[in-house]
């Protein structure tokens, strides 16, 4: 009779993870730099393809890049009423001696206010950013903090995050 009540418990949650939708949390927007490209039918399968770029020389240094010549811009989706608009909040490295770096995901256009507070509960550091959506890395220089352990507040759109980091 055991081993029944477990497989039903069993199937049932197979059964509700099979038929509950995910969302996904980002859209690849498929675009393709092509010089040129074509299809065909072999064997009744439908073939398209395009032939990249091979040489691109950026404007930054001058230096020759390869690429394919697909670009796959990342699109989020709407953020839905009161959900959270930062994911994988992450200061690095922790302890820091120098620099600290503060990476965040955001879901959509934010201002932010990122404020480091010392163990007496003094506002060390205080800087305020716009920032668009996508990953976001902040340096923060705490090389002039004393050793200690601090607290970053991350203030994003009016949510608020807390992550200690340690000055050494």
């Amino acid at each position: 009779m055991r081993t029944f009540v477990l497989s039903s418990i069993c199937a049932l949650l197979l059964l509700h993870c099979v038929c509950t939708s995910s969302q996904a949390q980002v859209i690849l927007n498929r675009q393709v730099n092509a010089v040129s490209g074509g299809q065909g039918v072999v064997q009744n399968i439908h073939i398209q393809y395009t032939i990249g770029e091979a040489v691109v020389l950026p404007i930054t240094n001058g230096k020759t890049l390869l690429t394919q010549g697909f670009q796959q811009p990342e699109e989020l989706p709407k953020l839905p009423p009161g959900a959270t608009p930062v994911k994988n909040y992450v200061i690095f490295p922790n302890p820091a001696v120098t620099n600290t770096k503060i990476q965040f995901d955001l879901l959509t256009n934010a201002s932010i206010t990122i404020e480091v507070i010392n163990p007496a509960g003094q506002n060390v550091y205080h800087q305020f950013l716009q920032l668009g959506t996508g990953r976001n890395l902040v340096v923060l220089p705490v090389n002039h903090f004393a050793a200690g352990i601090y607290t970053v507040m991350l203030t994003v759109n009016g949510n608020v995050f807390f992550e200690k980091l340690i000055v050494q």
